[in-house]
């Protein structure tokens, strides 16, 4: 993660802090020989109901959310020739079905096992020369988007607006910002002992399709690579980040739906994103925008990110997000995003827009209680193929540790 946490459960309780109080370090021990070992995680569950204008986007549901519930465990092993080693494994779990979030899928059969997740299981050695990660772990590109949206471990919408999706919720990436997604890699964080500071990393290569039209490039030969920059001054109590981030990938092989070969059987990913991420106290604002092309529009490079001809598809968005906290145990918020992926020769566009407004009391530091009031929709949906307005009413809790 980027900040002074890799894990995703340290980056993602930094980024809702400012909604539920600040998480507990966790609960552990510690051996005579230094050998420390802890769990923290949380439980989710909400109720909503979404309204469309179409009964593939009606219904109610139980669940956890856009983020299953997660149990992690850590191990610290003692400093050694000055080097620090830290590994997390965490396990993320569905309580309302084992198919994803599938709607009474059941746990029979395989089915169960598919409500467990193991998200990361990563090794972090760091020294003065910075940190080095290993293993599955969040990854860099529009990973500072995703952690400021409060409605990660509280609320969000159902992507595509689909109220049976087989796959996670979405938060706010029906518009404004796409999905990082945990990958397997390895990653290098510059010291954290100065404002300005980057990262690196290589990751597990990913396909570049389409699976709405069917065309898509499965060959990788070479790593996606992701690298970001970040800058905090240090400005009396106000917590500033700047950041920009960027995203690289081939890959080859592309084909049509119609089994013929794409315009060209060479697809890359490439894309750029900033942003600023402002605690001002009472008050908390997140700006980001994104720009790119083989992307995609919601999740990345694997669902829309090229058009029936096998060309990469052009897209944008921006998100903002303000957090008003008029006493310290509740916080108030609204946000907007926007993405639009352009119109090609061989594909229509669309356009997706969101609208969330929150409210979330921390009853102590450890519980949680939420609402909130949504609007998503679409000018050409890819899953229904036509244009779509969905509303959402959310109520949930959430203990963390």
């Amino acid at each position: 993660m980027r900040g002074k946490m890799h894990g995703k459960m340290r980056g993602m309780a930094a980024a809702c802090a400012l909604l539920a109080g600040s998480a507990q370090a966790g609960v552990g021990f510690e051996t005579a020989e230094g050998w420390k070992f802890s769990t923290d995680g949380w439980v989710i569950l909400q109720a909503h109901k979404q309204n469309g204008d179409l009964p593939g986007a009606t219904g109610f549901r139980i669940t956890s959310g856009t983020t299953p519930s997660l149990i992690a465990f850590n191990v610290t092993a003692p400093a050694t020739a000055g080097l620090n080693i830290t590994s997390r494994v965490g396990l993320y779990i569905n309580p309302h079905s084992g198919e994803g979030n599938f709607r009474n899928a059941g746990n029979v059969g395989d089915t169960g096992a598919k409500a467990l997740d193991p998200r990361e299981i990563w090794t972090k050695v760091s020294a003065g020369w910075g940190e080095v990660v290993f293993g599955k772990a969040y990854s860099i590109y529009q990973g500072e988007a995703v952690l400021a949206d409060a409605s990660v471990l509280a609320g969000g919408l159902t992507g595509y607006d689909h109220v049976n999706t087989p796959n996670a919720f979405a938060a706010s990436f029906n518009g404004g910002y796409m999905w990082a997604n945990f990958n397997a890699g390895v990653r290098y964080n510059s010291p954290r002992d100065t404002p300005l500071t980057f990262s690196v990393g290589v990751y597990d290569p990913s396909q570049i399709r389409n699976v709405f039209v069917g065309s898509g490039a499965s060959q990788t030969r070479t790593p996606r690579v992701e690298a970001g920059l970040y800058y905090q001054p240090v400005l009396g109590t106000a917590r500033i980040k700047l950041y920009a981030d960027a995203i690289r990938q081939d890959a080859r092989g592309c084909m049509t739906a119609a089994g013929t070969p794409c315009a060209s059987t060479r697809v890359a990913t490439r894309g750029g994103a900033a942003g600023i991420v402002a605690d001002l106290g009472a008050v908390n604002l997140v700006l980001t925008g994104f720009r790119g092309q083989g992307l995609g529009s919601v999740l990345l490079q694997d669902v829309d990110a090229l058009d029936a001809a096998g060309l990469e598809r052009d897209s944008r968005g921006y998100f903002g997000q303000l957090v008003y906290r008029p006493q310290p145990r509740l916080s108030l918020r609204y946000s907007h995003g926007r993405t639009h992926i352009d119109d090609t020769a061989a594909t229509a566009g669309h356009t997706g827009k969101t609208h969330i407004a929150g409210a979330y009391l921390t009853v102590n530091p450890l519980l949680t209680v939420y609402g909130e009031l949504a609007r998503s929709t679409f000018t050409l949906n890819p899953v229904f193929g036509r244009a779509t307005s969905t509303d959402y009413a959310t109520g949930g809790i959430r203990f963390m540790w």
